[in-house]
């Protein structure tokens, strides 16, 4: 497995496959006993004290101190980090600014939201601006708002000079932020490429019809056939067929087959992440 420089990759898996191992390994926590990891060509084992200079890590839990304020917790990880005081709260500055921190970072952690306790983690792991971030699932519990607002933050790392390595568990979330997409189980990579690589692996575009009348067995059939698919669900006035089609062959089968007139919902959907990882794994990508 390589995660590109200047881009975000992001390592799915579902629980017990891996992903937190692997980043705390990469983030010289945990010790590994085979293989080989490399960081920016150093090896992980051999220099470990570089790489800690090179990576930034957010866990799967917020680590800020919630008696101090947010800009407090800022500038004592640029302490952390070997920076003076006077380049501390300049670094802090820089962040506040980029992560959208004003509103809230003068006040104390303890009265944060878990969406400002997580873009506060987020920002606190910049001021030594990291050349790789590791993100261990960076929005697990938080609301929808909060999410959105963390993805906004992410997506712009890579402009600014980090790799961003991060695990998830939401299909969503790899598919909106990642550049590439790594499938794992039980530690083994079973699949990588760009989400829409590997949207491509999957046969099942799906064709779903709502129609005034319902349609017969045979309509059905003929449909499908036209299209090379299978009808994978026909209940009253829904037909749904699966297989490797675009939406102009839908559009002329359906036209063909002279059932455009009687058409109520007409929608044409590609594979997603969610298809290929149910697919390679077998099991949900979240409880």
């Amino acid at each position: 497995m390589s995660a590109p420089a200047g881009r975000i990759t992001a390592v799915l898996g579902r629980n017990g496959s891996g992903k937190t191992t692997l980043v705390r390994a990469l983030a010289t926590l945990q010790p590994y006993q085979a293989g080989s990891l490399c960081v920016l060509g150093h090896e992980v084992k051999d220099s470990a004290q570089t790489v800690r200079g090179i990576v930034g890590l957010a866990g799967q839990h917020a680590a800020v101190v919630a008696e101090l304020t947010g800009v407090e917790n800022l500038r004592m990880v640029a302490r952390l980090y070997g920076l003076s005081p006077k380049e501390a709260s300049r670094a802090a500055a820089v962040v506040i600014d980029e992560f959208a921190l004003s509103e809230f970072v003068d006040r104390r952690v303890a009265t944060y939201s878990g969406g400002q306790r997580r873009r506060l983690d987020l920002a606190a792991t910049f001021v030594n601006r990291p050349a790789v971030l590791l993100l261990d699932e960076p929005t697990t519990g938080l609301d929808p708002h909060s999410r959105n607002s963390l993805w906004e933050s992410i997506r712009t790392l890579p402009a600014n000079g980090t790799s961003v390595l991060l695990t998830t568990q939401y299909l969503e979330e790899a598919q909106v932020l990642a550049d590439e997409v790594v499938i794992i189980d039980d530690g083994h990579v079973i699949q990588a490429g760009t989400p829409h690589q590997l949207r491509r692996t999957m046969a099942n575009t799906r064709l779903r019809l709502v129609t005034h009348e319902p349609l017969s067995d045979d309509e059905s059939t003929a449909l499908a056939a036209r299209l090379l698919g299978e009808v994978s669900e026909l209940r009253d006035n829904e037909l749904t067929v699966t297989g490797q089609f675009d939406l102009d062959a839908a559009h002329r089968a359906v036209t063909e087959q002279g059932i455009s007139s009687d058409i109520a919902e007409f929608s044409v959907s590609p594979p997603t992440l969610d298809d290929v990882f149910l697919s390679m794994t077998g099991s949900e990508a979240s409880p």
